[in-house]
């Protein structure tokens, strides 16, 4: 890449909204924002990051995450900040890769984002997130 792409988020999904409340408790997070992504129907809450990145509790409502590790949950991806999702799908089309989506996806947060395709990564979710204005 021609930029340095910066930690925003690690997604956790859950089975549902009590488990995330439980998790924030249990690891003494407070919630940040929340929001649904009717793409892949799921509730996604995020955490506030005193330091560092935010984690998001992903908690689908049927969709494909429902099935994600059978059924279980579990830690589903990293989030990578860049500044120009396009300028990452050229960038990786140049490189024979290409993101899941065709076009990018308004996520949960101020943000639209994509996901480059883990059979480029050994099976490693990396999402992509271009801050809403950048």
């Amino acid at each position: 890449m021609t930029f340095r792409p910066v930690l925003h988020h690690v997604g956790i999904v859950l089975h549902d909204e009590s488990d995330a409340i439980d998790q924030m408790s249990l690891l003494g997070l407070q919630e940040d924002y929340r929001g649904y992504v009717s793409h892949w129907s799921a509730l996604c809450i995020f955490t506030k990051a005193s330091s560092g990145s935010q984690i998001e509790f992903v908690i689908p409502n049927g969709g494909p995450l429902s099935t994600f590790n059978p059924g279980l949950g579990g830690l589903h991806h990293i989030a990578l900040q860049v500044p120009d999702l396009d300028k990452v799908a050229l960038e990786l089309h140049a490189e024979g890769m290409k993101l899941l989506e065709p076009v990018h996806v308004r996520g949960a947060g101020p943000f639209i984002c994509n996901f480059l395709s883990p059979v480029y990564t050994r099976g490693l979710r990396v999402e992509y997130v271009q801050l809403n204005g950048a």
